[in-house]
């Protein structure tokens, strides 16, 4: 029963996080007891997961969505905004679900692992996958990377990058048996071999450089790359994720955005979530532990979270994006 239980946890059956019997099935064993604080902090990270998903994931896919349906009459600035975006409605979907699986496991007292580590702020894609569905990639890394690597020892670094290309390839079939995540999976395994090569060479570069201009410029570098990778989740062949990218070479014309809308919702939606992963990063806009802790202000800071999302939330939007995977 007891592991039955473990397999069928409701809170992350559909998607995750991928838990460890080592972790979640002694919780299991431990009789129940009732806490309210339970309550309280599994409320308030299912009312953030909310958040991302009804106000930053599915306000942004209207606006994505309606470019890519339609992307070969798009110019190259909508197609490139469209393109950026759909990099944090991926994220504000995944770890939105994520939140709300955690908090509602915590409702019943159990604690599940967290999946996501500010991956915004990655200055390198070895430093993504580390902040990135740490669930999945820390069982690759378990259970393919490290078997792969030990056993290839004798081949020096060719065997570490072997072993990254076939963990990587199964991480793109993982998402689904299609060209598309197979590419998905060696353009990763490719930029992480990239990583391993130069990373002496970057070292090096970094102390010529002033540390906060280095870090930006790697995190903006980082995040492009993963938001053109990430074409090849939006389409479904590689025809349609060339034709995409042949989208961005055409002329910029207008923007064909509702700007009021994405002012008024995506930009202040998508601002928290970026903020909230970047102050924690850079230690800035840190309030003092006197006002995280006054009880009006936490009262207040999630009543107005509570009535943006009754505003701006989209209540007829999608499924979640790996419900599909």
């Amino acid at each position: 029963m007891d592991f039955s239980l473990f397999v069928l946890f409701f809170p992350k059956l559909n998607v995750g996080p991928i838990e460890r019997t080592k972790t979640l099935l002694p919780q299991i064993k431990t009789d129940r007891v009732f806490s309210a604080d339970n309550l309280i902090e599994g409320g308030k990270r299912i009312l953030w997961g909310f958040l991302k998903k009804m106000v930053i994931a599915d306000r942004i896919a209207i606006f994505v969505d309606a470019v890519y349906v339609n992307h070969e009459f798009h110019g190259g600035s909508t197609m490139i905004l469209a393109i950026l975006l759909y990099t944090l409605q991926v994220y504000a979907d995944f770890s939105g679900y994520t939140d709300i699986a955690i908090g509602t496991a915590r409702l019943f007292g159990y604690r599940l692992m967290e999946n996501f580590n500010f991956p915004l702020v990655s200055k390198n894609i070895s430093d993504f996958w580390r902040r990135w569905h740490i669930s999945l990639s820390t069982w690759v890394n378990d259970y393919l990377f490290n078997p792969i690597s030990l056993k290839r020892r004798n081949w020096g670094n060719l065997g570490v990058y072997y072993a990254l290309f076939i963990s990587f390839i199964v991480v793109g079939i993982w998402h689904g048996a299609t060209w598309n995540y197979v590419l998905f999976g060696v353009f990763q395994s490719l930029a992480l071999i990239y990583d391993m090569v130069t990373r002496k060479l970057r070292k090096k570069v970094s102390k010529k450089v002033p540390s906060l201009l280095y870090s930006l410029f790697s995190i903006a570098l980082t995040y492009i790359f993963i938001s053109f990778c990430l074409i090849l989740f939006k389409t479904p062949t590689p025809e349609q994720a060339l034709s995409v990218l042949q989208s961005i070479a055409s002329p910029p014309g207008d923007l064909s955005i509702d700007r009021a809308s994405m002012i008024l919702f995506v930009t202040i939606g998508g601002l928290v979530l970026v903020i909230s992963d970047f102050r924690t990063e850079f230690k800035f806009l840190q309030l003092p532990q006197h006002i995280k802790n006054n009880w009006m202000f936490q009262q207040i800071s999630y009543a107005v979270m509570l009535i943006y999302l009754l505003v701006a939330g989209v209540f007829d939007g999608g499924q979640f994006i790996y419900f599909q995977f």
